[in-house]
């Protein structure tokens, strides 16, 4: 299996990952939606917010199942996977690793992300600021929002960065290494 093949094949299975991750979604989606319906307070936000859970994942998972190709070729470059190679090097693995472990991380934070901004977004609202705890806690939801969008962003630089973590890594293991003495 060439280099590009396994990075496709990693891509496209980690799309369908995520579109699995939407099956719980689903649940939740249907009760909020229903009640919405019923009329019970702040429900409209509430629907709009698991929309958002629900379409998120699913484009995600289709932009990766659709997008693997080019992708794999953006992660491992043409001139690294060359016809006649059939073999898979460790630096390529490396590289894997760390989109998969990118992708893994940014689809894990996708509820946080959401949660957390709304959360936010709530408690700084104005029909709220006369509510004694939102108000005490409202530092804590701006730590937590900025916390989770660091790690979104963390994700995502782990899997369009994959190659410079990949050589970073490298580095670091003959970074200790003495060098032989010259003779």
């Amino acid at each position: 299996m060439k280099p590009n093949q396994l990075a496709t094949l990693v891509l496209r299975l980690l799309g369908i990952y995520c579109l699995v991750q939407v099956i719980p979604a689903a649940s939740i989606f249907t009760s909020v939606i229903f009640s919405a319906l019923n009329g019970v307070s702040g429900s409209i936000s509430m629907a709009i917010l698991a929309a958002l859970f629900l379409i998120l994942p699913i484009v995600i998972g289709v932009l990766l199942i659709t997008r693997s190709v080019p992708w794999s070729e953006k992660l491992i470059p043409n001139n690294a996977s060359d016809g006649n190679i059939s073999a898979v090097s460790f630096e390529q693995v490396q590289m894997l690793a760390f989109a998969v472990s990118g992708i893994l991380i940014f689809a894990g934070t996708l509820p946080q992300l959401f949660s957390s901004i709304f959360n936010l977004l709530h408690s700084l609202s104005p029909e709220n600021s006369r509510n004694a705890d939102l108000v005490h806690n409202s530092p804590y939801l701006i730590e937590y929002a900025v916390g989770t969008l660091l790690k979104a962003a963390l994700g995502l630089w782990l899997f369009f960065g994959a190659q410079g973590f990949a050589n970073f890594w490298r580095s670091l293991r003959n970074f200790g290494t003495p060098k032989p003495p010259q003779s």
